[in-house]
């Protein structure tokens, strides 16, 4: 895409209030594929969201399902999780993002055998420190297949086991906190420009950080007005759920829109009466 003439001012922000949602994240890493990968599947939603109070402990579980013939084999293991507007995602080791909740999770087993066609339950139980503020708390807890031929494995014979790159499934299944008393709720915005891409259409784009303490996970949408006050849209962005100190890129196609110049509020409506948004104007 290339950037077109925009004309950004900032008018108006306001405060937003974050509603109690969070992220489950399936990721699938794929390589050249040796024997058969392992076949497991995460059973149910992707993202266990639980409100909590200093103190308070919660436990839960994961199903874990066999959908092959054979046994499998799969491991269990925690990651910090944090994503950016640029498009990076970062697992970093368990305990190192400030909101990490990974130092309160305890869950069993790390490592299982599944026989063809049946589950094997994951169970968690996290307590939350008597000292926690208020805010969201996250950590995500991968579920990755074994390959038999992998070193890993209990399962293959080690003569046949095989060094090479293989296909890699694993599930990300985010374990969220939110105590919301208190909670500071804030999100800023980056980036703004305008942009058309090779087929000619003319989109919006704006990071949106989440500069609060809590998950957020708000409608995004841009009103436009013309000089004569008529009104265009709105034009809907995507949706997505954040972290605190985390971001998303929404870029928000102007379809219909002529040359000219127009006024745009871009809202974010994260639901509960908060609202933020920012007054611009645009021109093509």
């Amino acid at each position: 895409m290339n950037r077109k003439q925009a004309k950004i001012a900032v008018n108006r922000q306001s405060s937003l209030l974050g509603k109690v949602l969070f992220l489950a994240v399936l990721i699938a890493v794929l390589g050249s594929v040796l024997p058969a990968a392992a076949q497991i599947t995460v059973r149910g939603k992707l993202a266990h969201d639980l409100d909590v109070t200093p103190g308070m402990v919660v436990t839960g579980s994961i199903m874990v399902d066999n959908d092959s013939d054979a046994m499998q084999e799969a491991k269990v293991y925690l990651r910090d999780y944090m994503f950016y507007a640029d498009g990076t995602n970062a697992y970093d080791d368990p305990g190192t993002v400030g909101r990490s909740n990974a130092p309160w999770v305890r869950f069993t087993p790390e490592s299982m055998r599944i026989p063809p066609r049946t589950s094997v339950a994951v169970n968690y139980e996290i307590t939350v420190p008597d000292t926690t503020g208020p805010g969201s708390y996250w950590s995500i807890l991968m579920v990755e297949g074994v390959d038999a031929s992998s070193a890993e494995s209990t399962e293959g014979a080690a003569s046949e086991r095989q060094v090479g790159f293989r296909q890699v499934t694993r599930y990300g299944v985010q374990l969220a906190l939110h105590y919301k008393e208190n909670a500071e709720q804030s999100v800023s915005f980056d980036n703004i420009q305008l942009l058309v891409d090779e087929n000619g259409k003319t989109f919006f784009q704006v990071d949106i950080s989440n500069s609060g303490g809590l998950m957020l996970h708000p409608n995004v949408y841009l009103r436009v007005f013309d000089a004569d006050g008529a009104e265009f849209g709105p034009f809907q962005g995507s949706l997505y759920r954040m972290y605190p100190e985390t971001s998303v890129r929404h870029r928000i196609e102007l379809a219909g829109l002529a040359s000219g110049t127009y006024q745009a509020l871009l809202i974010v409506d994260n639901g509960e009466d908060a609202v933020f948004g920012g007054q611009y104007e645009l021109t093509l």
